[in-house]
């Protein structure tokens, strides 16, 4: 027997609404309990553009200038999604918090001044980071619309002069040039300005792939690379984690392995076999973290709806 004394419990929850239920008063009662209210705006904008203005003292002028009011204006977008798209049953996930703000806020800053020399081209990438952090949430056309249409009326009403070259699509940023000799030249976060450039670049890293492991015959179309893009954005980020939704064999695997690849990273999926049950789960999960603690390993662990052998076995992920 182990007996735990003195224990102290801390806990943290939302208030009842999409998808999260009431919790019982009784077990509320056993709780000293604070609630934390949203700041304010104006402590959001203090945040945020304290934030900004210090990644952009190495940038020239105009540029540091637009700490202001491009967190004026990523504010005024945050606002109206809240507002605009809440959480229901068929979109569960539309829940927007201070993570989101903060993740558009880590996209500029990978930033660098000698990529970024003019206010077009800086305001370009904010207009991405929106668009990723935002955008690729959404589950339907008109959602999507909804948000772009937000982002075209800040840019065109703030940014006139410069609205063309911020608005030009496809819009394609990433790190990716140098995927293939990050030893001898630095990754540099930067916009990769069309498909041609982006394809020239993934067809490059895709034939490396295919003579260092088993080869994969995929066709680099527009939205191929544009969804391989943002997943290898994803990748590059600090705890970057993505859920792929999409009809079997459309290629989110295949995509995932070429943009981990570019990433520097390995790629750990478990093998299920006969047998396989819940204790080998939890020892391909010691694997794993031996990989990426011990012998710190970049690694992406691609887990699909196969490998779920019942419902709590998403618990696992996180409580491991």
């Amino acid at each position: 027997w182990r007996f735990f004394r003195d224990i102290s419990y801390l806990a943290a929850m939302g208030k009842a609404g999409g998808g999260r239920n009431e919790v019982n008063p009784r077990f509320l009662s056993l709780f000293c309990i604070f609630n934390m209210v949203f700041p304010e705006q104006q402590t959001l904008n203090h945040i945020y553009c304290t934030i900004l203005m210090g990644h952009l003292q190495t940038f020239q002028k105009d540029i540091q200038d637009l700490a202001p009011k491009l967190t004026e204006i990523t504010l005024q977008l945050y606002s109206r999604i809240v507002k605009e798209l809440p959480p229901t049953p068929s979109k569960f996930h539309y829940i927007f918090n201070l993570r989101d703000l903060s993740r558009v806020y880590y996209g500029l800053s990978l930033t660098l001044p000698e990529r970024y020399a003019d206010v077009g081209s800086f305001v370009r990438v904010w207009r991405n980071e929106c668009l990723r952090i935002f955008h690729d949430r959404l589950i339907n056309a008109d959602d999507k619309k909804l948000v772009q249409g937000h982002l075209t009326d800040l840019i065109s009403s703030n940014f006139r002069q410069e609205s063309e070259v911020v608005l030009r699509d496809p819009i394609l940023f990433g790190d990716y040039r140098a995927a293939l000799n990050p030893e001898t030249e630095p990754r540099v976060y930067e916009d990769l300005q069309d498909f041609d450039a982006s394809g020239a670049l993934f067809t490059e890293i895709l034939e490396e792939y295919n003579q260092t492991f088993n080869a994969m015959n995929i066709v680099l179309f527009e939205d191929a690379l544009d969804h391989a893009t943002r997943i290898h954005r994803i990748l590059r980020m600090i705890n970057g984690h993505a859920l792929l939704v999409g009809v079997g064999g459309s290629g989110k695997q295949s995509l995932t392995r070429l943009a981990a690849f570019a990433a520097g990273c390995d790629i750990f999926e478990i093998q299920l076999c006969r047998g396989y049950n819940e204790d080998s789960f939890k020892e391909d999960l010691k694997i794993l973290y031996n990989k990426l603690g011990i012998d710190n390993k970049p690694t992406v662990f691609l887990f699909t709806e196969v490998h779920v052998l019942k419902k709590d076995s998403w618990s696992l992920l996180t409580t491991c």
